[in-house]
């Protein structure tokens, strides 16, 4: 695979953190970036942001049945205490 070089600024105090995960997973800085960042991006294409914004809008037509729905869920919890074992 062709690699390209790109720099970034963090924080001390991440590369400090960053620098002990590393030697701690027995690898260079630069593989634990990228495997982070090929699980962020992996992470992310399973969910796209179409879906996202849908599940994120407000539904007002859907509120009377959640509504109806958690009733359900109250009425069939059980209340009373656990027995004595």
């Amino acid at each position: 695979m062709a690699r390209s070089t790109t720099s970034i600024r963090l924080p001390d105090d991440l590369i400090e953190a960053l620098d002990e995960r590393a030697a701690a997973l027995g690898v260079t800085r630069s593989q634990l970036i990228i495997e982070a960042v090929e699980q962020a991006l992996d992470d992310r294409s399973s969910w796209s942001p179409g879906f996202l914004k849908a599940i994120g809008a407000p539904r007002p037509e859907l509120d009377e049945a959640v509504a109806e729905m958690v009733e359900a869920i109250r009425d069939r919890s059980s209340r009373s205490e656990p027995p004595d074992l």
